[in-house]
């Protein structure tokens, strides 16, 4: 089946990036290459009590356990759903019961199918279980490993699960990071996160052909803003844990960056045009760190795709 995530060549790379290899072609792709290192050990960070983020398997996972079981936030990259449900079990053993997709990237749901088979009720956006369960473009077909891992609960609108004495909401941000976003908030707790919403430390994917829009990540982030304050724990879908001042300066490279390649759409520049002008050249220090899967040339292209093909402001 065809997967969206890697419908564009960056997707493909930012996949490649995560997976830690990089794809070759043509002659290059026939000759011998060395096996690569064994992926790095999932990293386990405490936010708060009964809430920690797993890094290094794919997409950030967000584990949250009590006495009313576990709760995860995204699943990672399938070939690394075994060592993150392993993880999950000794971090959090009682029942694993919701699992909360953020979107519909395969970074973020490759452990959808395990975690349903471990007895997890899969919760995402409705376009994923109209489309599929990993993809707004690709149609799942019955009894397919991508039909097992479609979400069973589905929402476009706000959504709450009320466990371990706290109130954890899911909210839809509309036209985002993708057209299937959620976030999530614990309001005891104080804990936000955005899924792909939000890249910490480095320029984001507007995945355009799967709906989302620099617009539309601009409202998601001033939502997120609003129920926030200097205490709240904001966890992105990539990068390290974050804080509100952190997740501000985000917002304010997304508005600055998208009113110059807006003006210079309107204006009729061609994309090579526009680059040449280099519009992140003030955030590059922040957002361009060595080895981010995107960089500022393919986020220009990417903001130029959206105002050329949506129209969106």
């Amino acid at each position: 089946m065809h997967d969206d995530f890697t419908r564009t060549p960056m997707l493909g790379r930012v996949l490649a990036v995560l997976l830690g290899s990089a794809c070759c072609g043509g002659a290059l792709a026939q000759q011998a290459a060395p096996a690569p290192p064994p992926p790095a050990p999932l990293q386990v960070q405490q936010v708060r009590p009964g809430l920690s983020v797993v890094s290094g398997a794919g997409g950030n996972v967000i584990v949250w356990s009590g006495p009313d079981g576990t709760v995860l936030v995204d699943t990672g990259l399938e070939y690394r759903a075994a060592e993150l449900l392993e993880t999950v079990a000794r971090i959090a053993p009682g029942e694993l019961r919701f699992v909360i997709n953020t979107h519909g990237h395969v970074d973020h749901t490759g452990g959808n199918e395990a975690a349903a088979g471990r007895g997890a009720v899969l919760v995402g956006h409705e376009r994923l279980r109209e489309r599929s369960g990993r993809d707004v473009a690709r149609v799942a077909e019955p009894g397919s490993a991508a039909a097992v891992a479609l979400p069973v609960m589905t929402t476009t609108d706000r959504l709450a699960l009320h466990l371990n004495g706290d109130r954890l909401d899911v909210l839809p941000a509309t036209s985002a990071h993708t057209g299937a976003d959620l976030a999530v908030r614990w309001a005891t707790a104080n804990v936000v996160a955005l899924g792909d919403v939000y890249w910490n430390g480095q320029y984001p994917v507007v995945d355009v052909a799967a709906g989302g829009s620099v617009a539309g990540l601009v409202a998601a982030v001033e939502a997120a803003l609003a129920r926030s304050n200097a205490s709240t724990v904001i966890v992105p879908g990539h990068g390290a844990v974050s804080n509100r001042e952190h997740l501000a300066a985000y917002r304010d490279m997304l508005v600055a960056v998208g009113r110059k390649v807006r003006a210079a759409v309107e204006s009729g520049q061609a994309l090579e045009q526009v680059q040449a002008t280099h519009p992140t050249a003030e955030f590059d220090a922040q957002f361009a760190r060595p080895g981010a899967a995107v960089s500022p040339d393919d986020f220009v292209r990417n903001v130029y795709e959206d105002f050329r093909r949506t129209g969106r402001n």
